[in-house]
């Protein structure tokens, strides 16, 4: 469940929203993320560093430039598993305690 927070915490923020939707368009290097936002070198490679830890994008190396694109197969991982989160057990996503107190709050329901 740690890695469904994660992914939804880098895609929440709205700079790296657009970046998402830059890179699931087309590759770009920093500069011309930098270019496009409006952001400061340093902010987009922050950014882009939230997608690098979840191996969402994928980089090519070309001269002394790095180019980006979204990992999809990681990306729809993360879809994946946000859309089954409902067919998941309490115990699935280790949340057994959550599953105590919620078996509690419903044989009390007036």
């Amino acid at each position: 469940m740690d890695d469904i927070l994660l992914f939804l915490k880098c895609v929440s923020d709205k700079t790296r929203l657009k970046i998402l939707k830059l890179l699931l368009e087309d590759e770009f290097c920093v500069c011309q993320l930098t270019a496009i936002l409006g952001k400061s070198q340093s902010s987009v490679s922050q950014h882009l560093k939230y997608f690098k830890d979840l191996e969402l994008v994928k980089e090519k190396k070309d001269s002394k430039w790095t180019y980006y694109t979204i990992n999809r197969k990681k990306y729809d991982e993360y879809l994946a598993k946000i859309f089954t989160l409902s067919g998941k057990t309490f115990t699935e996503l280790n949340l057994e305690k959550i599953k105590k107190r919620y078996e509690v709050v419903k044989s009390e329901k007036p």
